[in-house]
């Protein structure tokens, strides 16, 4: 496929699915709204797992410069209420037969950290952790973080409790 991803987190979630084979489709970042008329918010991929699942991807990019993931409480993961909306409506539109799903890729400062037997994937000299949430998981524990911004977010607990590996999420063993 042809790389079209914009941002370092995008390209490096690129190379991730590159690596493992799957089959994808990046989002032209210039003709977004190509697919519809309206406003909607739009993706950055939609990709197929090996058993032929279908997602609809939004990446979230963030900077980790803690030690561990251990506790989550340091893992940023909010969501703007148009993210949330805009994946909730293209996968009506693509008839539901599309899951959505951030996926919040972590961009690791620290040499030495914690990533709760999480994949660190290693691409341009950065080092990446990603954790995928289903769309609905996040509707169901979002709250507010912010009215100004219209941001949402996920408590701790509930974050640690549905972020999945990608490696579970489409059925790859992980050695690490």
């Amino acid at each position: 496929m042809n790389g079209t991803a914009g941002s370092h987190y995008e390209k490096a979630f690129e190379y991730w699915l590159k690596d493992n084979g799957f089959k994808y489709i990046p989002i032209d970042q210039h003709k977004r709204f190509a697919f519809s008329k309206s406003k909607i918010k739009s993706f950055d991929f939609i990709f197929y797992t090996h058993g032929s699942t279908a997602y609809i991807a939004e990446i979230k990019g963030r900077k980790f410069s803690g030690k561990t993931f251990v506790a989550f409480g340091t893992l940023p993961n909010w969501t703007t209420s148009d993210d949330v909306s805009g994946l909730e409506n293209w996968v009506k539109i693509f008839d539901n037969k599309y899951h959505g799903l951030f996926i919040f890729v972590y961009d690791l400062e620290n040499i030495d950290v914690d990533t709760d037997g999480r994949e660190v994937f290693e691409f341009n000299n950065k080092r990446y952790v990603f954790i995928a949430v289903k769309l609905q998981d996040y509707k169901n524990g979002a709250t507010v973080r912010s009215e100004k911004w219209q941001t949402l977010h996920l408590n701790a607990q509930y974050y640690k409790n549905c972020a999945l590996n990608l490696n579970e999420l489409t059925g790859q063993k992980v050695i690490l």
